[in-house]
């Protein structure tokens, strides 16, 4: 049975207004500092719409693993329809004012014969089970919660939740699909790796005052409007001048050649003097081989100096 695969695109535009399971990191920086560290703030301005992050590349590892995960809820669906692929599942309880919670576990199914909803998260790794269980340990913390939260809200008493990990050895993966790969196992929680509530507070206050973000090299549209208009009339200035100093590049190379044929060396007008500058041998210092040759007397006399910051501005095409 052939399926369509288009959660991914969801699951990117999930990223604005909600942190997800993939953002587990988040969750044990927050809880370790007790506030949002640097490393964070760029994801959290996606999430507020102050930034957007192109990530529109899949690896060959991404593409893998995408690969395997769809084989894997073929082989599930097709033994029991119920299944269902990478469902958006939004917490209610950790809803906050400027951010929201939610998560897309790769397969899960609702038996209500029995009264159990099952998440499954789905890993294609080269490490062994129990490795990419601790590794992914805070995605699949969070897929838990949500996951008991979701089954609270199921009509009638006496639902269960359980949460499991796929996980398919690649070590030797040379692109055939093998369902003897497949290890799953039921997944539970000792000490959580971290208060999502507490997180979520702190998250939200930040997220409360977040109103501009500026990473070390932008593009112009994520600057205020008014300065992005000052950049589309320099952008119209550099333009003009381009075209005008190509114009006198080019008269003074027709000039210089009138010059030598006529054998005329300056012509003057009121406004400027034009002369001619014969071809000659050019004499500079090499301070390269210098300083290789002579590596102690160059740094006796070498001269430090504070030098005042400026903006640089290169036009494109330019080094």
């Amino acid at each position: 049975m052939e399926q369509q695969y288009e959660y991914k695109e969801e699951i990117i535009n999930s990223r604005l207004g909600y942190l997800g399971g993939s953002d587990y990191s988040i969750f044990s920086k927050v809880e370790a500092q007790g506030q949002v560290p640097e490393s964070c703030k760029e994801r959290l301005a996606i999430c507020k719409g102050l930034y957007k992050k192109e990530n529109k590349f899949s690896t060959q590892a991404m593409q893998l693993g995408d690969d395997i995960e769809n084989n894997i809820f073929d082989m599930l669906h097709s033994a029991d329809e119920r299944w269902q692929s990478n469902p958006r599942i939004e917490s209610k309880k950790f809803k906050r004012n400027n951010i929201g919670l939610l998560c897309h576990p790769d397969f899960i199914l609702v038996d209500e014969d029995k009264k159990l909803v099952t998440f499954v998260e789905c890993k294609a790794t080269k490490d062994s089970f129990s490795k990419t269980r601790k590794t992914y340990n805070g995605q699949l913390y969070i897929e838990n919660i949500l996951g008991k939260e979701y089954t609270e809200q199921m009509d009638g008493s006496g639902w269960r939740f359980n949460l499991k990990l796929c996980h398919y050895d690649t070590s030797d993966y040379i692109g055939e699909f093998n369902p003897d790969k497949i290890e799953m196992s039921v997944i539970r929680f000792g000490r959580p790796p971290f208060n999502i509530s507490k997180c979520m507070d702190i998250i939200d206050k930040y997220m409360e005052e977040l109103t501009e973000y500026y990473r070390e090299e932008i593009t112009q549209e994520y600057l205020p409007q008014k300065v992005q208009e000052k950049f589309d009339a320099i952008n119209s200035y550099l333009r003009e001048i381009k075209e005008k100093e190509d114009t006198i590049k080019e008269f003074k190379d027709k000039m210089f050649e009138f010059m030598l044929q006529k054998n005329i060396k300056a012509i003057k007008t009121d406004s400027f003097t034009l002369s001619r500058v014969d071809e000659c041998d050019s004499r500079s210092f090499d301070t390269s081989s210098f300083k290789e040759d002579h590596k102690t007397l160059y740094n006796k006399y070498i001269k430090v100096s504070r030098k005042k910051g400026y903006a640089r501005l290169v036009l494109k095409g330019e080094k």
